[in-house]
């Protein structure tokens, strides 16, 4: 097993055990606010929603690399359900490129690849990240990440799929046969990767 294999098994079990055992197991009702829209924190709503963009900005990412012997997209959608658990078993159970043509077709590569996608969700991103930190209460989010297994976890999940932008953005430029630091681009939580994205349009 390589380096990164064993890494990414150790990561996704102690993210597992993490949240089962050491997260906070209160329940405050935070979920049913936001999936009922019952008046939830902007601040909260913003980072729910931040975990719905990030699998499209992964999906935008990874659609054109489905060439392994294990097929990529049941990881993906999986990212829409539980995040960052459902797309890092794909990187610890993967191997090398076996299949020469990917198995999603070219059409829908391509729009997900499209300026217009893009920019779409950038301005998603934007507008949220707008609300949230200017009508969110900070102090009611720190508040909740203590006593909230769910807001907790929704925090720890989105740190670590900003933590995954990067090894991905890094993955694609050394299959590609580039090494340089433009994977440090996805330090920067969405945006990042979406720029990431649009400098590879500019290039094809």
């Amino acid at each position: 097993m390589k380096l990164r294999q064993v890494l990414f098994l150790a990561g996704w079990m102690g993210f597992i055990l993490y949240a089962f055992f050491l997260a906070p197991d209160g329940n405050h009702g935070y979920l049913g606010q936001l999936l009922t829209m019952d008046e939830p924190d902007p601040l909260l709503l913003m980072v729910f929603s931040f975990l719905g963009i990030y699998p499209l900005v992964f999906v935008a990412l990874l659609i054109g690399e489905d060439r392994s012997r294990l097929p990529l997209w049941p990881f993906l959608l999986g990212m829409f359900m539980l995040g960052a658990f459902a797309l890092m078993p794909y990187f610890f159970l993967s191997n090398a490129r076996n299949v020469k043509k990917g198995r999603i077709p070219d059409w829908l590569v391509k729009v997900f690849h499209t300026r217009f996608f893009i920019f779409v969700l950038i301005f998603v991103t934007a507008a949220l990240l707008w609300y949230g930190t200017v009508y969110g209460d900070f102090i009611s989010y720190r508040q909740a990440f203590q006593t909230s297994n769910f807001v907790h976890v929704m925090t720890i999940d989105f740190i670590v799929l900003t933590g995954l932008s990067i090894f991905v953005i890094y993955w694609k430029e050394h299959r590609r046969g580039r090494a340089n630091q433009r994977h440090w681009t996805g330090v920067i939580p969405i945006f990042g990767a979406l720029f990431y994205l649009l400098r590879l349009k500019e290039e094809s």
